[in-house]
């Protein structure tokens, strides 16, 4: 980036944080209060905000993935550079992370059994799928996961659904 635009990163930067303690302190004056309107407002003027700055923050994700994954590679490759050391920086290179998934999991686990590979299979449960099932159990059947093999939380939070 230009120095000047690096100035800009840099004051906006700062701003967030003295604006972050100023929000903090509007907080601890509108619970204070214990003014339940007065806080459910604070509340989504705060939501409101994190939701602008989440937008700009995926924004600036999302050059730095399109730079790291693309436009990097394709510039370091065009100049047959795979890695280098650039002052101020540091080292630099391009490495290959890898995905895999099974399109056929009975079969892709039949074939790991077969190959030799059976200690790659682990039985698992999913997380969202397991706290589903201890709502449900708990609101229908009023029963609780055993404590000791299991952890079950309960997290409240508030929402607000526009009126």
């Amino acid at each position: 980036m230009k120095p000047e635009t690096l100035e800009r990163v840099s004051i906006v930067c700062d701003a967030l944080i003295s604006l972050v303690g100023a929000v903090r302190d509007e907080t601890s004056q509108a619970v204070s209060t214990s003014d339940h309107v007065a806080v459910i407002r604070h509340f989504d003027h705060v939501r409101k905000t994190t939701t602008q700055i989440k937008e700009a923050r995926e924004a600036l994700d999302e050059m730095e993935q399109r730079l790291s994954r693309e436009q990097v590679p394709d510039v370091m490759r065009a100049h047959g550079i795979r890695n280098t050391t650039i002052e101020g920086v540091g080292r630099v290179q391009l490495n290959n992370r890898w995905s895999c998934s099974m399109i056929a999991k009975g079969a892709a686990m039949d074939w790991l059994r077969e190959s030799g590979y059976q200690s790659l299979i682990q039985e698992t449960v999913n997380s969202q799928t397991l706290a589903a099932f201890a709502k449900d159990l708990n609101e229908t059947k009023g029963t609780e996961l055993p404590q000791d093999i299991f952890k079950t939380s309960i997290m409240t939070y508030t929402s607000i659904t526009k009126a």
